[in-house]
């Protein structure tokens, strides 16, 4: 058991000196807003969540250790990196063998209550013992309402999943999406929480395929112009396993002109993924409103000086860029996600930070931030000294790994470990059998993303030798 009334004494006074904080004590309340499949888009239309971003800080430089739902957020509620995972960084061996306590039960632990609102682990049964409260759309039978997310009764009912559209926009009133209704119940819950501090996670379906929002936030985007990527061509020189799948190949109308073993050259029509880009945007713009609803919420009862919120996702999404359209990569545009904190008992003068951080540093921050003390493992950092100052110094490189979850016998045992920088993606291929790699590739992305691996280039030796030595100490550090 902890010792709390040792930590108020000697570390309570020392953390909220050096972080602004004011005189009061209280327990910190804590929402953690986890939206799926959302990059980090500058140019969508977010007036909520930029609010939320003027008063606490935004991490530019946050990175998803995995680009694949259920290793992500195992591994970010749990704290462990997926690199201890022995598949597809799923870490389920490595719970079975060691006790754990997990950021939900920590805090459980803590004489927090704890609820779970929507998508938070991708598992609905996983870590069920850490909530007080729970609660998620049911899934109708036969259909496909509570992964899908449609609106629509038709497309609800569709049986051949390669029928599904891949966008949605009808006329229906807001409470016909799931994730309304998820926001409606985390108000709820909210007005009878009473006194006691509370850590509520709330996972929203959007934006993650299919592209289905309120009429309404389609319409915001019609004056909009969308474009493609200037980065929408396959890499030159690059990997070719993450071409074997597309998302998108499982949606009408590209189940069957789009799937194929390797997409890499094969591009969908201009009108199409433009199409595709203003659904994903509409799709964030419904979550924004969303995020709307719930702070508004906190302030009408008086929480909002007391309640730290933290907005991210599990993951990017890319777009077509690299001729991707999912995730299940390495690439920047796959794992750079969304990451803002907020702390109302903390006043910050500067509310961006090109810091480079991980998922995995949420779990440690925000135990410090309650003024709490974790003696459990946790692979991640906390990033407290950013945001006491986020031009601070440090944080210069974050870390991601992905693993086919094809069943091709070719890739099948292949891991891809990747480290992320300011001026590149650096990412090498073992075989899990032979314990070798297989694979390299480099590229310079200072300017944009992805584009040529320069890993063949012998001015790039060193740098990749160096780039891998931290990734192989990254590894022997959760040995």
């Amino acid at each position: 058991m902890y010792d709390k009334t040792m930590f108020k004494k000697i570390f309570l006074p020392l953390i909220f000196s050096v972080l602004l904080f004011s005189c009061d004590i209280e327990k910190p309340n804590i929402i953690i807003i986890i939206a799926d499949d959302m990059s980090p888009l500058e140019d969508a239309l977010t007036p909520r969540i930029d609010e939320i971003a003027s008063k606490g800080v935004k991490f530019t430089n946050a990175y998803s250790q995995y680009a694949n739902c259920a290793p992500s957020r195992q591994s970010f509620l749990s704290g462990l990196s997926p690199f201890r995972g022995l598949r597809q960084g799923r870490i389920d061996d490595y719970l079975k063998r060691n006790d754990h306590v997990s950021m939900p039960m920590f805090f459980k632990l803590n004489n927090y209550k704890t609820l779970s609102l929507g998508k938070v682990y991708h598992d609905a049964k996983q870590d069920k013992d850490a909530w007080d409260f729970f609660y998620d759309i049911p899934t109708e039978k036969n259909n496909y309402q509570n992964w899908e997310s449609y609106a629509s009764q038709k497309n609800k009912e569709i049986k051949n999943i390669d029928l599904r559209p891949a966008v949605e926009n009808v006329v229906l009133p807001i409470s016909s999406y799931n994730d309304y209704n998820i926001a409606k119940k985390a108000i709820n819950f909210l007005k009878q929480l009473g006194s006691d501090p509370f850590f509520m996670t709330i996972g929203f379906r959007k934006p993650h395929l299919p592209f289905a929002a309120p009429s309404e936030f389609w319409e915001i985007y019609d004056k909009m112009e969308f474009e493609k990527s200037e980065f929408n061509n396959a890499t030159t020189y690059g990997d070719s396993i993450v071409y074997m799948w597309s998302e998108l190949a499982s949606y009408k109308p590209f189940s069957n002109s789009y799937k194929s073993k390797n997409y890499r050259n094969k591009k969908i029509l201009n009108e199409e993924a433009l199409e595709l880009k203003k659904g994903y945007y509409s799709c964030v713009s419904f979550i924004d409103h969303l995020i709307g609803l719930i702070v508004d919420e906190t302030k009408s009862l008086a929480l909002d000086n007391n309640t730290i919120i933290v907005i991210t996702s599990d993951h990017g999404f890319q777009l077509g860029e690299q001729q991707i359209w999912g995730k299940h990569t390495n690439y920047k545009t796959s794992t750079n996600i969304p990451l803002i904190i907020y702390d109302p008992r903390i006043k910050n003068k500067i509310n961006i930070s090109d810091g480079f951080v991980e998922l995995l540093d949420l779990f440690p921050t925000i135990v410090d931030l309650a003024g709490l003390n974790n003696k459990g493992k946790m692979d991640g950092k906390s990033i407290i000294p950013l945001i006491n100052d986020p031009l601070g110094e440090g944080f210069s490189s974050s870390f991601s790994m992905y693993q086919s979850f094809q069943k091709d016998v070719n890739v099948k045992d292949l891991k891809a470990y990747a480290l992320h920088n300011k001026k590149y993606t650096y990412i090498e291929w073992w075989d899990t059998v032979s314990n070798t790699i297989v694979n390299q590739e480099l590229y310079d992305i200072e300017t944009g993303l992805e584009s040529v691996n320069i890993a063949s280039d012998p001015s790039s030796k060193e740098i990749m030798k160096n780039l891998s030595k931290k990734i192989k100490i990254k590894n022997q550090s959760l040995l």
